[in-house]
């Protein structure tokens, strides 16, 4: 199945950056097939795809669908030679690309104009990322607390 998936946003990916510019299409189909046994040009692909929507100035909603293609593909491609089980494309890698990405045009999309924002947005980041580490770290605890209990 991962290997299907792999090859379907494949495939999506190259289609996307042909309909965007049809010059850079045989590229994109050449690093798709190839990483689809090496990681390298997997990453070569999606770099293209973002170069050529960085030339083509492609409207908003095509990004956000070039970039949910493009992480499918790296989650699929990345697993294709991973041990048996390891599954990339779970509820909750899809819900947060399919989120992030609805976020993302809405933002892009909204005509407000705040002066205030560039001052907000990195204190907002180090405000997610303390929760973030928080959480990790209340993980950790319960983990090493149960595993001296154990022991």
């Amino acid at each position: 199945m991962i290997r299907f998936l792999a090859v379907l946003s494949g495939v999506l990916l190259v289609t996307s950056v042909t309909l965007m510019t049809p010059w850079a299409g045989i590229p994109a189909a050449a690093l798709v097939v190839a990483g689809w046994w090496f990681r390298l040009p997997a990453v070569g692909a999606v770099l293209l795809a973002i170069g050529v929507l960085a030339v083509a100035d492609t409207g908003v909603l095509a990004a956000a669908a070039a970039g949910l293609v493009a992480t499918a593909y790296l989650l699929n491609t990345a697993t294709v030679s991973a041990p048996v089980g390891v599954v990339p494309t779970t509820v909750p890698s899809v819900t947060g690309a399919v989120a992030f990405s609805a976020v993302a045009v809405g933002a892009a999309l909204l005509p407000l104009r705040l002066a205030w924002v560039p001052i907000a947005a990195p204190i907002l980041v180090i405000l997610l990322y303390a929760l973030v580490i928080q959480g990790v770290a209340i993980k950790r605890a319960r983990n090493d607390e149960t595993a001296t209990a154990r022991s």
